[in-house]
């Protein structure tokens, strides 16, 4: 047995210096055999307190440890509470890998044991959930037989089980752990990750789900706990028939608003059609809708604060300036290079085409009674736009958002909007994909590269039934990112250097959910 832990359980020594070094003129000590464990790669270290301070090891070699000079032994003492909870821990690892090795052909890559839980890296394509269940009831079986245990140098020997692969100070029986628990399955990489609680860990996690079970089963009015799964089903059944109906009162109430507007606008009165007609009102209320003015309009309108003085000069003058504002408004169009050019996606190529057969006729070709008309016609548009209380968007907006959605792949039935966007409007894209996630089957996925500071952006549709904050607590634990959101939609930042694969592992754990 390695004598250096032979009684992992006593936390209080008084041990003689049987060697000093001096560098840089500090004193470093050395003990015969420390009772202390220093840490490795796969296993965190003792928490320790040398002559009541936290240690202090020469860089080079943890055998030795800062001390007064003229001291020849030191008082050690172990935290009890992190050794015990390291070794539950240690063990409940060990005992995963030895089950997952002779049950499995798997390979083990990698694991890592620290104080609240650990994890083993296998390689592989994917695990049964039964495998996963037998190998964890296996393990937890080996604990519940309270197998004696003796710790050499770098293996254990379990009493009639097996010789495991181990390091660190380890517990005398197998009952001391209680339980082991699978707790997580990740894919990482070309792996299978496998989370796993021990001990004191595990006892605290599953008395956490069934004070989460008794919550919920207060909450729903259920029988039983059992009877708790059965009851969320409903609930959300309910839920998504509700949603549904109240779309299709909004759609209703939406149109009756509609009509009532255009029955109203016959009636707007000459005296506030002037004062909306204002060269610098029409400018401000035009870029507050979000219209795409050329500079060339925008000097055409700013020019006509000057009409009254050119008209007394030139009379050959004979547009009026209501209608040269009108005129110049007109000139308003989609276009689609900008977007193309914004966004960088090709399904805003073919825009133009239809907006160019809705092109007004020349002004030479308009009769003065079609003129008057277009006056209305505009006065209601800028009257719409310049409320705050507008619940109508321009056209401009509503083709943006049918470009975005001809730019989704159908993924059975799912529609997946997946992009990396560059030098955008992030209030126009959010805009967007808000008005996308209010219709169903939409996955949007969008990366806007800065530096440092870039983002992303993820919304659900509200009839898909799974969690997106769900899905960000899974992987926030393997990704450098912050952010918040809610069941629907995310909002990360992150460096840009890690946002495809952070893109890309939101993308494989929604497709897992969205069925």
């Amino acid at each position: 047995m390695n004598s250096k832990y032979k009684n992992p359980y006593k936390k209080n020594y008084k041990l003689k210096i049987i060697d000093k070094i001096n560098r840089k003129g500090i004193t470093y000590g050395k003990l015969e055999e420390a009772p202390f464990f220093t840490g490795s790669e796969n296993l965190l270290a003792d928490e320790i307190k040398i002559n009541g301070e936290d240690p202090q090891f020469l860089s080079c070699n943890k055998n030795y440890f800062k001390i007064d000079e003229n001291k020849k032994e030191v008082e050690i003492e172990i935290n009890w509470k992190t050794r015990l909870l390291l070794m539950q821990e240690n063990l409940g690892n060990a005992l995963i890998r030895y089950f997952l090795t002779s049950n499995t052909n798997s390979e083990i890559l990698n694991y890592k044991v620290g104080k609240n839980s650990s994890y083993i890296d296998v390689k592989s394509k994917d695990f049964k959930f039964m495998t996963l269940k037998n190998i964890e009831s296996l393990a937890n079986y080996a604990v519940f037989s309270n197998l004696a245990i003796e710790n050499f140098d770098n293996y254990l020997s379990i009493e009639r089980l097996a010789k495991i692969s181990y390091e660190g100070p380890a517990l005398k029986r197998t009952g001391e752990i209680g339980m082991i628990l699978i707790s997580s399955v990740d894919k990482i990489n070309s792996a299978i990750r496998l989370t796993i609680v021990s001990g004191e860990n595990a006892y605290k996690l599953a008395r956490s789900s069934i004070n989460t079970l008794e919550n919920m089963k207060m909450y729903l009015n259920s029988d039983s706990i059992e009877n708790v799964f059965s009851d969320v089903k409903k609930l959300k059944s309910k839920s998504a028939n509700n949603i549904e109906k109240k779309s299709k009162q909004e759609k209703i109430i939406n149109s009756q608003k509609d009509n009532e507007l255009k029955k109203n606008d016959e009636f707007i009165k000459v005296d506030k059609l002037e004062k909306i007609c204002e060269p610098e009102k029409v400018l401000k209320d035009v870029k507050n809708s979000h219209i795409e003015i050329s500079s060339e309009l925008e000097k055409d309108i700013i020019t006509d604060k000057t009409f009254e003085s050119k008209e007394k000069n030139n009379k050959s003058v004979k547009i009026p300036q209501q209608n040269r504002v009108i005129e110049a408004a007109k000139k308003e169009k989609y276009d689609s290079k900008f977007f193309h050019e914004k966004y960088k996606l090709e399904s805003f190529k073919n825009l133009n085409k239809e907006v160019k057969s809705k092109d007004y006729s020349s002004k030479n070709e308009i009769k003065e009674t079609q003129k008057n008309k277009n006056v209305e016609k505009l006065n209601n548009e800028l009257v719409q736009n310049s409320s705050n209380d507008n619940k109508e968007k321009s056209p401009i907006f509503y083709q943006a958002v049918e470009s975005f959605k001809r730019f989704a792949t159908d993924v059975s039935g799912i529609n997946y909007i997946y992009k990396v966007l560059k030098d955008v409007n992030l209030k126009e894209l959010r805009e967007i994909s808000n008005y996308i996630l209010k219709e169903d089957n939409f996955i949007q996925i969008y990366g806007l590269k800065n530096g440092d500071r870039s983002k992303i952006i993820i919304l659900r549709s509200q009839n898909l039934n799974f969690d997106l904050k769900k899905i960000y607590k899974k992987l926030e634990g393997y990704f450098e990112f912050i952010g918040t959101g809610n069941m629907y939609t995310l909002d990360l930042q992150c460096k840009e250097s890690d946002m495809t694969r952070i893109m890309e592992s939101f993308l494989i754990e929604i497709k897992k959910y969205a069925k």
